[in-house]
């Protein structure tokens, strides 16, 4: 993160503000993520993850200072999976591709395989309302990565699933990751998001100014990265 070279950067920030319903969410936000970085965002509650996440997508749009994003296909998959009900397991998944302009030969010959991944074949034809909380996250998950994204934003994807079920996915998760593939991923699991980005960015609300600060960490292994964030938390961990 942070090298000053535009062409290599997906996502910057400077001196941004944003402002919802009279309320600064987040401000002086300045700071960068490379292509193909697998970067932790993390903070506690209220501090404005989410709202920086829909800022990239473009859910929402900055009330002061710049915002610029070089990716080309966004996938988001949230905390919920927001699937279609009208639509079955293999509609929603085309529609996405349609809507990202990916040609009826192209979806014709990708689905079945993607569909095969998730585990999901035999479902393709249930609608959301058919399906378990870990099945329909399935879908989430195929959805965003049927586009092909070079960037992918992750919202507590797993955070309503248990144990046995958020490892699955987890798992899942790194078979479609590329290096190519840049990663913001929201958590308050350390050791679920450790386990799949090798960088920091951590937002803390200003108790007296009710504005964020931003810090940033990088680690060669995720064992200095866990003390980082331990830290930050002020956990009594020894590293």
């Amino acid at each position: 993160m942070n090298v000053n070279n535009t062409l290599n950067t997906i996502v910057s920030f400077s001196h941004l503000e944003l402002t919802l319903a009279a309320q600064t969410i987040l401000s002086g936000v300045s700071f960068s993520i490379n292509k193909g970085d697998k970067v932790a965002l993390l903070g506690d509650s209220g501090v404005g993850k989410s709202s920086l996440l829909k800022l990239i997508a473009g859910i929402h749009q900055p009330s002061k200072g710049c915002f610029n994003t070089n990716a080309k296909r966004i996938g988001y998959v949230f905390q919920e999976p927001r699937l279609l009900p009208w639509l079955t397991v293999e509609q929603n998944i085309t529609e996405a591709m349609k809507a990202n302009g990916i040609s009826a030969n192209s979806i014709k010959l990708k689905l079945p395989k993607l569909l095969s991944q998730v585990e999901l074949s035999q479902y393709h034809d249930y609608y959301p309302h058919q399906l378990s909380g870990g099945m329909a996250q399935r879908v989430s998950l195929a959805r965003a990565f049927a586009i092909t994204p070079d960037l992918l934003l992750l919202d507590e994807p797993f955070s309503a699933l248990d144990n046995t079920l958020t490892n699955q996915l987890t798992r899942l998760l790194k078979q479609f990751l590329t290096p190519e593939i840049t990663l913001i991923y929201i958590s308050h699991q350390i050791e679920q998001v450790l386990a799949l980005t090798q960088s920091c960015v951590l937002i803390k609300r200003d108790p007296h100014s009710q504005t964020s600060t931003i810090s940033q960490h990088s680690t060669a292994t995720s064992n200095e990265q866990a003390c980082f964030v331990n830290q930050y938390y002020q956990q009594p961990i020894v590293c």
